[in-house]
């Protein structure tokens, strides 16, 4: 029987605990979040991908069989579009934007210093 388990600390520091059974006999799979079940799937004997939501975090457990033993891997899901991934990545746009502003502007300071510097009189 496999049993296996997993911390996830979402983005306002909530946290999760995400479980996975795989049982040795009947290949029955069970996911469950904070020990409530989310998933229960039946005689799995092959590859299976699960995607199901923790708070408003999208997550993804593979459940991948290499010839007679299992392997399991459990990600969140940072590219599909989800309305957290959607701010993600306004809020990572704003930050460059910021950013490249804020470059410009010592850039321009700089250069302008550089110019000042050099046009004075030298005694």
């Amino acid at each position: 029987m496999s049993q296996l388990f997993w911390t996830l600390l979402d983005d306002t520091g909530q946290q999760y605990e995400v479980g996975l059974y795989h049982g040795d006999r009947s290949k029955h799979v069970l996911i469950h979040i904070n020990r409530k079940p989310v998933v229960i799937d039946f005689n799995i004997r092959k590859d299976k991908t699960y995607s199901f939501y923790v708070g408003e975090e999208l997550c993804e457990m593979n459940v991948i069989k290499n010839q007679n033993t299992y392997q399991y891997s459990f990600v969140t899901n940072h590219k599909i579009n989800t309305p957290l991934n959607n701010a993600r990545k306004r809020q990572a746009r704003k930050y460059f934007l910021i950013s490249m502003i804020l470059f410009l502007v010592i850039l321009i300071l700089v250069l302008g210093l550089s110019y000042w510097y050099m046009s004075m009189p030298s005694l």
